[in-house]
């Protein structure tokens, strides 16, 4: 019996260490984009703490010795009200010019509550004074929550350059339930893999 565990540790580890998401690429840029030594990451959602909490556990994961990683809780902290263009417009003052844009709005309803029932999923259930996003990534429509698994959260990203144009953009699909960070980290690792493969980072 104890060979058998001593066995199968080394695979249960390595399997808790892995990311449980998945990231589809639904579009690259034909351009010449050369690596930045900048990058500002960007949690699309109205709800602040899940801004900062998503971007606070990303930075570690996507900075490195030739990767300087800012946030946008940090350096613009009411960017929400101004919307792409005041990012975009303090990315060309700031000189920074690769931004990562992750929408977590759909994470509101599974961030402040626990999961409903599918059936009381309505907008007359909807807690008043939601805010909806006031700008959309270049990803092709949304994605709403009654055509996700109960188990599986999705959501996109893109990464744009200064002047907004899509460098990169695709939908992360994660396994994961209402841990923020948790969500967080497996969708960073998921996407800082794929964007150094495809030579973005």
């Amino acid at each position: 019996m104890r060979s058998l565990i001593a066995a199968l540790l080394p695979a249960l580890l390595l399997t808790g260490c892995a990311s449980t998401t998945d990231v589809a690429t639904r579009y690259t840029s034909d351009g010449s984009f050369p690596k930045q030594d900048q990058l500002l990451l960007v949690a699309h959602t109205p709800e602040g703490s899940v801004r900062e909490t998503w971007e606070l556990t990303c930075r570690d994961i996507f900075s490195s010795d030739s990767l300087t990683i800012l946030l946008s809780h940090q350096e613009l902290p009411l960017w929400y009200e101004g919307g792409k263009q005041r990012i975009l417009h303090w990315a060309q003052e700031t000189g920074v010019d690769r931004i990562l844009v992750v929408e977590l709005t759909h994470l509101l309803i599974d961030a402040a509550e626990p999961p409903q029932p599918v059936n009381q999923l309505n907008a007359m259930n909807q807690t008043p004074g939601s805010l909806p996003p006031t700008w959309e990534v270049g990803i092709g429509g949304d994605l709403r929550k009654a055509d996700i698994p109960e188990a599986l959260r999705q959501h996109g990203a893109e990464l744009i350059n200064a002047e907004g144009n899509p460098i990169w953009t695709g939908v992360a699909t994660t396994h994961e339930a209402n841990n923020m960070a948790v969500i967080a980290k497996s969708q960073c690792q998921a996407l800082r893999k794929t964007l150094r493969e495809q030579g973005y980072l």
